[in-house]
């Protein structure tokens, strides 16, 4: 029994036996199939995780790259910042040597001022004008009959003068501890036509004295609106005059001898500039007075605010309504009701030294003009002796300067006015002048200049009559247009692009011509004298132009 048991026990644990060894090989089997699936979840996790290494390998050498690009072109930068960082301290080296050169050169300037103070200044022009006919030729900016009547209607000067003028101003300068300064200057001028080289007896050779006056500024004594106001007295130019140089044409010119206070500064933007003149008509023709010269006594007013100008001028001129044996414009015997001996001008100008008429860069001056009695004269006021009591006259002149680009520069200008009542009650002249000159930049010392005028007038004397050799004649009325074309080839230095830059020398050649009609004005006129008709006229020659 115990041997049956035990056999039946030794079969069980075989039995047992293997199927746990079959349990045993079938764990063994599953496990390994994890295993090897674990394996390869691990392999596939590994191989993704390469992947993302590898991409993020990537992108960082791409960022590297960027960043070495980067770095490169900031080290680029660096060097360019420190060569121009170089230049500008190279360029600063030589501004700061410049400016304490210019200072030793000013200091040095001051201090001989102080001892010396000598300036020398100038203006001359000289040329040569010859005829197409080849003898000499006739012309000039006032030429035409306009030009005779006042105002200044004259047409382009370019290629258009045969005089030979100059100025030559001799200046002293003192300047004193205490901060003021004083100033002397005369200036001396000669004009001649005559073409020789010495014409002591020419009618024409006017040696003169133009201008002789004192002035001075700064006093410590002076305070206020005041307090650098400007004193002066002599025989001078207003200092407010300007004009319009391509017509040799004032705009207004205001001149004589007196006295004055300049730059009176009642605010930042706003002075005033007050002054008396006396200037002479001509010989009273009477023995009632020892001196018989008859003078116009001019007291002037002008104010500045901004870009604008108001010139206000009132005139008296004691005497002027006597009978006269000479006159200054020409009429002869003029009598005595009718002529004025007061009168009064005011001029409303704009000036603008940056811009072309507010639109583009350049310059421009324009000015609106009124006068009555003896101030009817607008562009010399106070200079003309024959006006009547009721002569009265509007005039309009403006001009600009354009740099159109940097091989051509314009320069457009207009004048015109309207008189009636002007030397005889009932008279009217009426003219207009519109000039365009151009530059045309060739080389740095050689440009072109062009030139073209047109002057239209309607002149009615109203039986105004004149001498000439001892005989009276009287003024036609006419009416017409003058036209002038002018080539010039010029030569200059330093800045050959700048309309007004001096000195230059010109060749040039110019063509005039006008109506018919404009050669009856007067026996004594340029227009309608032997070889200067209405045909129309060439002109040649060259002249030199300076100033300094």
């Amino acid at each position: 029994m115990r041997k049956k048991t035990l056999y039946v026990a030794v079969a069980c644990s075989l039995a047992t036996g293997i199927h746990t060894e079959h349990a045993f090989s079938a764990m063994q089997d599953r496990s390994l199939e994890q295993r090897m699936q674990l394996l390869e979840e691990r392999l596939n996790l590994a191989e993704k995780e390469l992947r993302q290494a590898s991409s993020r390998t990537y992108q960082a050498e791409q960022k590297m790259q960027r960043a070495e690009k980067r770095a490169l072109a900031a080290e680029m930068q660096v060097k360019v910042l420190e060569q121009r960082t170089v230049q500008v301290e190279q360029k600063s080296d030589r501004t700061e040597q410049k400016l304490a050169k210019n200072i030793a050169v000013q200091e040095k300037k001051t201090t001989d001022d102080k001892d010396s103070g000598f300036e020398f200044s100038g203006y001359a022009r000289s040329g040569l004008l010859v005829g197409g006919s080849g003898r000499g030729g006739r012309g000039g900016p006032g030429v035409s009959p306009a030009s005779s009547i006042g105002g200044d209607a004259h047409i382009g000067r370019l290629g258009n003068e045969k005089d030979n003028y100059v100025e030559l101003s001799l200046i002293k300068n003192f300047h004193y501890d205490d901060g003021s300064w004083a100033r002397f200057k005369t200036m001396l001028a000669d004009g001649a036509t005559n073409p020789d080289p010495w014409v002591d007896d020419n009618d024409s050779h006017h040696f003169n004295v133009r201008q002789l006056y004192v002035e001075m500024g700064d006093l410590p004594s002076f305070g206020g609106v005041a307090q650098h106001a400007t004193l002066w007295a002599g025989k001078r130019f207003d200092r407010d005059n300007f004009d319009i140089h391509f017509t040799d044409s004032d705009i207004v010119f205001l001149g004589g001898t007196g006295g004055g206070i300049n730059d009176v500064q009642w605010t930042p933007s706003f002075k005033s500039n007050f002054s008396v003149y006396g200037r002479n008509f001509g010989d009273l023709g009477s023995d009632r007075y020892e001196d018989n010269d008859i003078q116009n006594i001019m007291f002037t007013g002008n104010n500045f605010w901004n870009n604008w100008q108001l010139m206000l001028t009132g005139m008296v001129a004691q005497g002027n309504d006597e009978l006269k044996t000479s006159s200054t414009t020409g009429s002869y015997a003029l009598r005595s009701d009718n002529t004025a001996k007061s009168g009064y001008y005011a001029m409303l100008a704009y000036h603008d030294k940056e811009r072309f008429y507010g639109i583009l860069p350049g310059s421009s001056e324009s000015a609106l003009q009124y006068g009555y009695g003896l101030g009817a004269e607008t562009r010399q006021p106070g200079s003309d002796g024959d006006l009547t009591k009721s002569a009265n006259s509007v005039r309009f002149a403006s001009y600009g300067i354009l740099p159109v680009n940097d091989i051509w520069q314009l320069a457009p200008s207009v004048i015109a006015q309207h008189s009636e009542d002007r030397y005889r009650s009932g008279d009217r002249y009426d003219w207009a002048t519109f000039n365009l000159r151009a530059s045309q930049k060739i080389t740095s010392n050689f440009a072109l200049l062009y030139e073209a005028s047109w002057l239209y007038m309607d002149l009615d004397p109203n039986g105004r009559t004149y001498r000439s050799d001892g005989e009276t004649y009287r003024y036609n009325a006419v009416k017409g247009d003058v036209y002038k074309l002018t080539f010039a080839p010029t030569f200059k230095v330093d800045d050959v692009f700048d309309l007004k830059a001096r000195p230059e020398i010109r060749f040039f050649a110019t063509y005039m011509k006008w109506d018919d009609e404009l050669d009856r004005y007067a026996i004594n006129d340029d227009f309608g004298s032997a070889g200067f008709t209405s045909g129309g006229n060439w002109n040649f020659g060259v002249q030199a132009e300076i100033w300094f």
